[in-house]
């Protein structure tokens, strides 16, 4: 995909060495519709990203729909000439001074990844209103934060099984990323037409306990009538294993080379759980097994209607070891 940090910094150093300094400095992203510049503004360096929106500009209500927040703003600007599109108008999206130019530029990125990848049904502004919508609400939860110790464990194994999934399926589209419903808060992590998959990771494999975080967690519906319990045996070590940053630079290579679309699914994936990679180099995660369990109609449970009225949200334990009867090959949650 377009790397637009690079670009931003071509400019940079294009502007420092310029003896003639023009008040925007401008540099072509793609010609392929939406046709899209990279901007700087030499006063201050703050970065801009033009949208060709062709001859036709949008309503003002349409501007006025697009999310919006403290440190970016959104215009509609006409150019008589413009890279010889004369007469186009161009949705022109600013970094202000209020946004650090770091964070700015993800969204950016994100933005033109989105136009990229998107569907031939798809308007520029439903694009670009969806990618800014995310980040709005991104903002409004406070950026991005660093994930608990319990929280680094349950997505390692999410990821743990994404891995998994791809090396099993080296030719196949990677589907699996529009399988996985964890960082979505979905009631199941992977879910594939009606069955699902449950990702669980466990430090302590002598006790073998797993922890449900409520009781509709395995609960079969005729939505999901089938649910499998994939458990990653992990220890955590400072020096030993793979950390996550590296293990999401793995999915990301592995999912690079199948399709750009998903590539972009996953990476939002991540933005919606607050991830951000470099807090997460210096702590490493050792796999010592893999076991799989199908929580039929009999496995151990807590259900809904066993709980005394006015009683919710109950998390409970189950102890694996007394599990043996629903134990499962891990190739048969791949079949599903």
């Amino acid at each position: 995909m377009l790397n637009l940090k690079l670009e931003f910094e071509q400019m940079m150093n294009e502007v420092s060495s310029d003896s003639k300094q023009e008040v925007y400095k401008l540099r072509v992203l793609t010609i392929e519709t939406p046709i899209l510049f990279a901007g700087i503004d030499t006063v201050n360096m703050n970065r801009q990203l033009y949208i060709d929106l062709g001859l036709e500009p949008w309503e003002s209500d349409q501007l006025k729909a697009l999310p919006k927040w403290r440190g970016l703003s959104i215009k509609i600007e006409y150019y008589e000439k413009l890279a010889l599109l004369k007469g186009h108008s161009y949705l022109v999206i600013r970094q202000e001074s209020e946004q650090s130019t770091e964070i700015f530029e993800v969204v950016l990125q994100n933005v033109v990844d989105h136009l990229m990848t998107r569907e031939p049904n798809d308007t520029i502004f439903s694009v670009v209103y969806r990618a800014l919508d995310r980040w709005r609400i991104f903002f409004q939860k406070g950026g991005y934060r660093k994930l608990t110790d319990e929280q680094q464990r349950g997505l390692f194994g999410e990821l743990w099984y994404i891995k998994d999934w791809l090396n099993r399926f080296p030719t196949d589209p990677p589907l699996i990323v529009e399988q996985w419903e964890g960082p979505t808060s979905g009631r199941i992590d992977f879910k594939h037409s009606n069955r699902g998959v449950e990702i669980k990771s466990a430090i302590n494999k002598l006790t073998k306990t797993i922890k449900i975080s409520n009781e509709n967690q395995l609960k079969l519906t005729n939505a999901v009538s089938s649910i499998y319990l994939y458990i990653c045996f992990i220890e955590p070590s400072k020096t030993h294993g793979i950390s996550l940053q590296t293990l999401v630079n793995e999915i990301r290579a592995a999912i690079s080379s199948r399709s750009d679309r998903l590539l972009l699914k996953f990476n939002d994936l991540l933005e919606d759980l607050r991830f951000k990679g470099e807090d997460y180099t210096d702590s490493f995660f050792f796999v010592d097994k893999v076991e799989v369990y199908e929580a039929s109609t009999n496995f151990p449970r807590i259900s809904q209607e066993e709980l005394p009225k006015g009683i919710s949200h109950v998390s409970y334990n189950i102890d694996l070891t007394h599990c043996a009867e629903f134990q499962r090959e891990v190739d048969e949650v791949f079949d599903l």
